[in-house]
Order: structure tokens, then C-alpha cells, then sequence
């Protein structure tokens, strides 16, 4: 009998584990739900039972390449019972299928039970993360806790008229406490490299004098909390891709962004990742 030599196989066994990561850990996909769409309804069922006065819900980003790190600072955002779970992009290299479905998988495997959205970051794929994971933009909608986030496509380096009327629509009918995410922050006078210029001061000037509460951005894979447009802007790029200081101020610390919501009003606090998590609420 003729044995496949393993250089031969190789691109068989590459597809049986791709086949394997997708359909196994993350049943969902066979049936053509994305991460998105599953994370929704998971959403829907917490945000019926969550108190209105009082939720909180976790930003994080730029997990590629940190497996470990990332699940770490799952189980540490699991830790603080959100509503959800905000990966600000980058959760991939390149973004292909395998990265994908391994990414998927993680989360399945660390927080079965918690809706995560993710923004699209530079490194991902524009066809394969529609496919997968969810929406270039989407706006999360919960009415009887008076929350809207708005996550807007800006992976290519820029701030496009569409993602624009997008957000100026959202926020003109903004509830108490509404947010915005993307994944490339704005050049500023304080975030002067990795930003992005064109689009800038345009969402400088939507986001002036509205109700936003908090603007949420990854891409330099560090933390680092500022003002935009008068509103609290934080880069949260801390979630397992190696630690660099692109933005020329911030911390370069591993982290989560926990953000509470108390009537309305919205805290922020950085949690950096320390050996022993925090005691479940």
C-alpha cells in the first residue's frame, strides 16, 4: 500500500483543521451565523435581565499574535460580569480563514456565555470578516438601559462621508449614554503617529456638542486616555499584540477598559493585567 508522504498531505490535513476549528468549537458558523449575529442574542437575553441604573460592558483591542495574554484578559473581563465584550479590531495578522476560525474558537472556548463584537482592524480581511465575524458597521441598540454604541469602519485609514452620516444619524437620536468605536484613532496634538488625518476633523465637528459619552480606538498597542471633541477618548490596544508606543504617550501595559454605566452616566477605569483576577461582582 502507497503512504501519502506528509508533504503531500499537508494541505489536506491544513483544510481538516480549519473544517475542525470552525464547526466544532463554534457550532454556529455551519449553520452561516456569524459572531456578530450570535453575540446579539446573547445580548438581547442579558440586557433584558440587567439592572437599568447600573451595567457595565468591556473594551479591549489588538489581540493578534497573544493567545495567551488575550485569554487572560478574557477571563479578567469575565470577571467584571459584562454586558458584552468590545474588541476595538486586530484579533488577526492577516485575517485569514484560519486565524479566524482559531479567534472564534478562543472566544467560545474562554467566554461561551458573553456577547463579543468586534470592530475591523487594519489586519483583517474586508471578505473573509463579514463572512465570519460581522458587520464593517453596526450599532448596538439597547432602549430600556438607554444605551447605543456605534462602531464605524475606519481600517483603511480614513473616516469615509458614509461612516460619517452613519454616526451623525446614530447621534442625533442618541439615548442617555451613546459611544462611538473605531479602530485607528484621530491625529491629534496628543496622538500625533498610527492615526488616522483624513475624516478627522470632520467627526471632530459631529461629535461636538453631542450626547457621547466615551470614544473607544485600538491600533497602537497600548492605553492611553485623552479628550476628543470634548468627549473622553481612550485607546485600549492592550489586548496581546506586542506592546509598542506608537501614539509618543500612553502606557504600555497589557489592560482592559471596563466601562460602567450608573444612571446614565458613564465611569471608565483601566484594569492592567495582573496575576490574579478580579473578584466576580
Amino acid at each position: 500500500m502507497m503512504i501519502p508522504s506528509l508533504r503531500a498531505s499537508a494541505p489536506v490535513l491544513s483544510l481538516l483543521v480549519l473544517v475542525l476549528l470552525l464547526i466544532s468549537p463554534f457550532s454556529g458558523l455551519c449553520r452561516g451565523e456569524t459572531l456578530y449575529q450570535r453575540s446579539s442574542a446573547l445580548l438581547a437575553a442579558k440586557a433584558r435581565k440587567a439592572p437599568a441604573d447600573d451595567f457595565s460592558f468591556v473594551v479591549l483591542g489588538d489581540s493578534r499574535g497573544g493567545d495567551r495574554t488575550f485569554s487572560k484578559l478574557l477571563e479578567l473581563a469575565r470577571s467584571y460580569n459584562p454586558l458584552f465584550i468590545l474588541h476595538a479590531g486586530d484579533y488577526s495578522d492577516e485575517g485569514s480563514e484560519a486565524e479566524t476560525a482559531k479567534f472564534l474558537a478562543l472566544l467560545q472556548r474562554q467566554v461561551p456565555e458573553l456577547p463579543v463584537f468586534v470592530v475591523i482592524g487594519n489586519h483583517e480581511n474586508r471578505e473573509i470578516f463579514p463572512r465570519y465575524v460581522g458587520p464593517l458597521n453596526f450599532t448596538l441598540d439597547l432602549p430600556r438601559l438607554g444605551l447605543r454604541l456605534v462602531a464605524l469602519d475606519n481600517a483603511n485609514g480614513e473616516l469615509r462621508p458614509p461612516e460619517q452620516e452613519l454616526l451623525r444619524g446614530e447621534l442625533a437620536s442618541a439615548p442617555a449614554a451613546v459611544f462611538a468605536a473605531m479602530h485607528i484613532p484621530p491625529r491629534t496634538g496628543r496622538w500625533r503617529g498610527h492615526t488616522f488625518k483624513k475624516g478627522a476633523e470632520q467627526l471632530e465637528m459631529i461629535l461636538k456638542g453631542s450626547r457621547a459619552q466615551g470614544l473607544f480606538f485600538a491600533h497602537s498597542h497600548l492605553y492611553d486616555r485623552s479628550v476628543f471633541a470634548g468627549i473622553p477618548a481612550f485607546i485600549a490596544g492592550g489586548a496581546g499584540a506586542p506592546l509598542v508606543w506608537f501614539t509618543r504617550n500612553g502606557e504600555t501595559v497589557y489592560h482592559i477598559l471596563v466601562v460602567r454605566v450608573r444612571k446614565g452616566k458613564a465611569s471608565y477605569q483601566m484594569v492592567p493585567l495582573r496575576e490574579e483576577p478580579h473578584p466576580r461582582r
